[in-house]
């Protein structure tokens, strides 16, 4: 587990990278994606921080490598609460969507879980302690994608699991990843933590690393 910049932490990768973050608060720790594997959720412990303390959980897209852990942390933590946006969560919260969920590609089954809320429109904003979690509709790789960003001591950082896509065939939009890439763009984040390819920083890295997807 590495801390990114105080408080934000990359806790390791199973099917996709899991952020977390840290409100120093009543309302614990918040991961960003489960990805696939309880066992690395776990882990943080070896930090010091305790899994228990995981409270809420922001899903970024309904992907079977971002959400495969999900029941296995809902088992063992009863307290932890999911978000994911309104398009993407039928796919989440019932069973029967493995093509759209890539669930039938890897092999795997999904077990649903139920969404404390589902985030609608273009921007939700989630307040956890002192932190906001900005969760802005990035459609394109699947209907229901969104990015989220906090601020960290004037510093921006994004939390953009696939900017790189891909565009899956009967699931994802390529124009509105293309509208949706140049929204991102637009943030100018500082910290970009991508689901699949690392962590970009500074400012000049992340927004090369965009452009490159921009056609």
């Amino acid at each position: 587990m590495k801390e990114i910049i105080k408080n934000v932490y990359h806790v390791g990768d199973s099917g996709c990278s899991v952020f977390l973050v840290n409100t120093q608060s009543d309302d614990g720790l918040v991961l960003i994606d489960c990805g696939m594997s309880l066992s690395l959720i776990k882990n943080i412990s070896r930090a010091g921080l305790d899994p228990k303390n995981i409270k809420n959980c922001i899903i970024t897209h309904f992907h079977i490598d971002h959400i495969g852990a999900c029941s296995d942390l809902k088992k063992f933590n009863k307290n932890v609460k999911f978000f994911a946006h309104e398009l993407d969560a039928t796919a989440i919260e019932e069973k029967g969507h493995d093509h759209e969920t890539a669930a039938r590609w890897y092999g795997v089954s999904y077990t649903p879980v139920k969404l404390e809320k589902r985030l609608k429109g273009d921007l939700e904003i989630l307040k956890f302690g002192q932190c906001e979690f900005k969760c802005i509709h990035t459609p394109g790789h699947t209907p229901g994608s969104i990015v989220v960003v906090i601020e960290v001591n004037k510093t921006k950082v994004l939390f953009g699991q696939d900017l790189h896509g891909p565009i899956i065939p009967g699931v994802s939009n390529f124009n509105d990843y293309q509208d949706s890439l140049r929204k991102i763009l637009d943030l100018k984040a500082d910290i970009l933590c991508e689901g699949h390819f690392g962590i970009y920083q500074p400012a000049e890295r992340v927004e090369r690393y965009i452009k490159g997807y921009i056609e």
